[in-house]
């Protein structure tokens, strides 16, 4: 069973950026499954590699619509995909190495912080990104 599921209420109104978050929570779904299943550390570690990828390049591709688009929050934006690549980076780092990090609390900090940031910050630059021409 998914714990998160895309639908219309995340949509920020640009395709490729609806897709990217698709496929985040895709392997947001993936990342939980391993978990539950019972996987070793090494197993859910590699997952959390995967997603830390993904993201860094849907940011990029985000940021640079907005920048594009002279999006005039882009500075701050990018400061809260920088802080979270950062976490993301801490929890895969103390999974490989035996740390102390909880693997459901890194789905759940994973799961809240996305939809959260599309339902509170990427929404904020749909408008803006429609008007000039980026659907």
């Amino acid at each position: 069973m998914d714990l998160v599921t895309w639908d219309k209420s995340y949509s920020v109104n640009v395709e490729c950026c609806d897709a990217e978050h698709r496929k985040l929570f895709s392997l947001i779904n993936a990342l939980h499954e391993a978990m539950m299943s019972g996987k070793s550390r090494a197993i859910i570690a590699g997952t959390v590699h995967e997603l830390e990828k993904y993201t860094q390049t849907h940011f990029l591709a985000e940021e640079a619509l907005m920048q594009q688009a002279q999006y005039p929050k882009l500075n701050e934006h990018r400061g809260e995909h920088q802080k979270f690549v950062a976490q993301v980076k801490q929890f895969r780092h103390d999974l490989e190495t035996g740390g102390t990090c909880d693997p459901n609390a890194v789905v759940m900090f994973v799961k809240d912080w996305l939809a959260g940031h599309i339902m509170q910050t990427d929404k904020v630059y749909a408008s803006h990104l429609n008007s000039h021409g980026i659907h």
